[in-house]
């Protein structure tokens, strides 16, 4: 497969404070990669730096064969990565219809394939278009948020850690969609605080400790990994 994104000896944060510590990681084309680790490693940091959220001080990332070190955001959603951030991702007092038509804020023309697209890949979400997304689950909000980003057509999906606070139920069901969404050619980088679970249905991940990387390996490799298992998934 080819490489997507291309992250290399990172280093930045927030004003003067460097959360990453020289972070390299690499995304292909339709694969699904899990970034894991403690609290406070900066998973959600390097997350944000592909995104252009962050500062960054030293190191590249580049995206699709451009580099696209130091973009601000509007340019690199143009570029084809789109963000869905943990929390605030949704507009509650709109309908999931509304949602999704405001994911399409770049697009012209006809948005009808966009939508079926969409609706195929969220069918709970087909059903109940025009209920107000306030009025959902948690589970369901999370999958307008995805399929709000999925609206834009990207190449690669960006996914704060997507499971927090669901149940075992939508956990697995999150899971299972965006394998459904990496199958249709998207590629995803997403950051899970249930890293056993996210390990088992990753094509690679990356553990970070102290903003630095720590292991590296298909999610059946560092499953099987015992200090992986010692130090981060309580086994």
């Amino acid at each position: 497969m080819s490489v997507l994104m291309n992250m290399q000896d990172l280093v930045g944060g927030y004003g003067e404070a460097d959360i990453l510590q020289g972070v390299s990681m690499t995304v292909h084309e339709k694969e699904i990669v899990v970034i894991v680790g403690p609290n406070g490693a900066g998973k959600s940091t390097a997350m944000k730096a592909v995104f252009g959220l962050l500062t960054i001080r030293g190191g590249s990332i580049r995206f699709d064969g451009d580099d696209i070190t130091g973009w601000a955001p509007n340019r690199i959603v143009q570029r084809g990565i789109c963000y869905v951030p943990q929390v605030d991702n949704i507009f509650r007092e709109m309908s999931i219809h509304e949602n999704l038509e405001m994911g399409a804020f770049l697009r012209k023309g006809d948005l009808s394939a966009a939508y079926d697209r969409v609706y195929t890949l969220f069918p709970d979400l087909k059903e109940r278009r025009r209920t107000l997304a306030g009025n959902l689950s948690g589970g369901q909000r999370q999958m307008v948020a995805m399929g709000r980003a999925l609206m834009l057509d990207p190449k690669l999906l960006l996914l704060d850690e997507p499971t927090a606070g669901l149940s075992p139920k939508y956990m697995e069901q999150i899971f299972q969609i965006s394998r459904d969404v990496r199958d249709t050619g998207v590629a995803i980088l997403l950051v899970e605080q249930h890293a056993k679970q996210a390990l088992a249905f990753a094509d690679r991940a990356y553990v970070l400790a102290a903003g630095a990387n720590r292991h590296e390996g298909t999610g059946a490799e560092l499953l099987a990994n015992r200090e992986v298992a010692e130090m981060f998934l309580g086994g």
